[in-house]
């Protein structure tokens, strides 16, 4: 990832866990819910929403998951529960996307 990429995905974290934070204190942390507030913050085609799952299982959990994209070759990728927002920086996956890919069985 370029650095200018990272320096650019560290500021669009903050801004990410802040907005969501609201949204987790309204108790409003489905992939319906969270993927207005994202796309609000970047575009809509750079905005990836999913459910939360448990490992490899197909076990839905609490909250929803993403990735935003910034620039050319970082994510934003982070999750969002009931109790807490946390995000990360790093580069794209070459199959994914933002999203890591699903865990081998």
């Amino acid at each position: 990832m370029s650095r200018q990429d990272e320096r650019e995905a560290g500021g669009a974290a903050a801004g990410i866990e802040r907005a969501l934070d609201r949204q987790r204190r309204l108790g409003r942390i489905g992939p319906q819910d969270i993927r207005p507030v994202l796309e609000g913050l970047a575009a809509p085609d750079r905005v990836t929403v999913e459910n939360r799952i448990a490992g490899t299982s197909s076990t839905r959990m609490e909250g929803s998951r993403f990735g935003v994209s910034v620039g050319a070759t970082a994510c934003v990728t982070g999750a969002v529960d009931g109790a807490r927002v946390w995000t990360s920086v790093g580069g794209r996956h070459p199959e994914t996307g933002c999203m890591e890919p699903p865990p081998v069985r």
